[in-house]
């Protein structure tokens, strides 16, 4: 006897169930199904250009699925909403994708602003998946009893601040016996901090804070300067610590500087050699080369560009699992198609996925970032790369594998 594929039964009940579909989370068999994005669109300098790296990054990844007929046979489109890098108006932002329907939304980008909607995905039973947010105090955000609606695809800082802490304690590094942190004065900056101080064995002698887009970034920097330090560590954000940052590095000091991930370090700068740097490990995938390909205008990528795409191709997958497209079903099925288990699929095979679901098979999606295999909390484990500026380039010193953070070796 002929076996009815999940698709071809879904579609079929669709049809059969004309003006009904909704209670199924269908919405009608033709009803496009929306994905919201949460983007600094209008950020200032460097940060408008990662949310525009972070745009195209998802516009690929909805394009992808559409060319393989879609989630469920429906068309997926992006709506993107820019926050301004701002709390109030990223409420505002966040709350036109949600009467707007957004089934899924990947976002956002700061985590000052993602910690602001901390509490707004679980009331209002929508998805987020942050490609950036990495501050520790998201990791049980978006928590109910039936479902967690708040994820990311990129590391929880805890991870960061283990590698900041060997870089500045590791004989081979900075060897530092004591260190002061200038850092950016919000939630993703006073967490890192945080962690930083609980993982290192260096004295941290004082942390300075300075404002986003201090306008007095001298004052900071002779702050935290102050007592020549062996070692400083920078902390903060793309775009508006970017002065700071600046100021830091061409400052009359010898000793080590460490900057935090996602920041733009200028290896062609005189001022930036013997920068250190921790950065989420790219495992060099075929995703990885097959997004590069498709964003090849765009290279090279802004960090964590990967991780939108993999938000966003995460949702699909999920959706496609669940047997309607409602933001409760996407959630729930999230882990099951990046837990580590299942028949890989990556980049661009979203009919792959099809198929195999259509046969009763599970997936595990290999994303452009990797492997992003999420754990209960829906955040990868991921591992980190030591990197130091040198001989004007940025130059990979050591691989810390997930199992010096506690998880499985890859």
């Amino acid at each position: 006897m002929h076996q009815v594929s999940r698709r071809r039964w879904l579609a079929a009940t669709a049809t059969a169930l004309t003006g009904g579909a909704g209670c199924l989370g269908l919405g009608g068999s033709d009803e496009p199904v929306t994905v919201g994005s949460l983007l600094p669109l209008s950020g200032e300098g460097t940060l408008a250009t990662f949310a525009s790296h972070h745009e195209r990054a998802i516009d690929a990844a909805v394009a992808d699925v559409n060319a393989a007929g879609g989630i469920h046979g429906r068309t997926v489109v992006h709506q993107p909403a820019d926050t301004a890098a701002d709390p109030e108006t990223a409420a505002d932002a966040y709350q036109s994708l949600v009467d707007d329907g957004a089934v899924a939304i990947v976002g956002a980008v700061l985590s000052s602003v993602t910690t602001s909607l901390a509490d707004r995905p679980a009331e209002d039973g929508v998805l987020m998946l942050s490609p950036s947010s990495t501050s520790p105090s998201l990791a049980s955000a978006g928590r109910t009893d039936d479902a967690k609606f708040f994820g990311r695809t990129c590391p929880n800082d805890r991870q960061q601040a283990a590698a900041m802490a060997k870089i500045l304690d590791d004989a081979r590094y900075a060897d530092a016996d004591d260190a002061t942190v200038l850092y950016v004065d919000d939630a993703f900056g006073g967490a890192l901090v945080e962690g930083l101080e609980s993982a290192t064995d260096t004295t941290v002698r004082a942390t300075v804070p300075f404002a986003p887009s201090d306008p007095s970034p001298e004052t900071r920097v002779s702050a935290a300067l102050s007592g020549d330090p062996d070692a400083v560590v920078f902390v903060g954000t793309p775009g508006p610590s970017a002065a700071v940052l600046d100021e830091l590095v061409s400052a009359d000091y010898d000793g080590d500087v460490v900057v935090s991930a996602g920041m733009s370090v200028d290896a062609t700068d005189d001022d930036y050699a013997g920068v250190y740097t921790p950065s989420v490990a790219s495992a060099r995938t075929v995703g990885t080369q097959r997004l590069q390909r498709e964003l090849s205008d765009l290279q090279p990528l802004m960090a964590y560009t990967t991780n939108a795409y993999d938000a966003a191709m995460l949702t699909a997958l999920a959706g496609e699992r669940a047997d309607d497209v409602s933001s409760t079903a996407i959630a729930k099925s999230l882990r099951a198609v990046a837990g580590g288990t299942g028949h890989s699929v990556s980049v661009g095979q979203f009919d792959r996925a099809s198929t195999l679901f259509d046969a009763g098979r599970e997936v595990n999606y290999r994303g452009a970032s990797g492997g992003v295999d999420l754990q209960p909390n829906l955040e990868p484990l991921s591992s980190y790369l030591v990197e130091r500026v040198q001989s004007g380039s940025v130059q990979t010193l050591e691989l810390l594998q997930r199992s010096y953070f506690g998880g499985d070796g890859e």
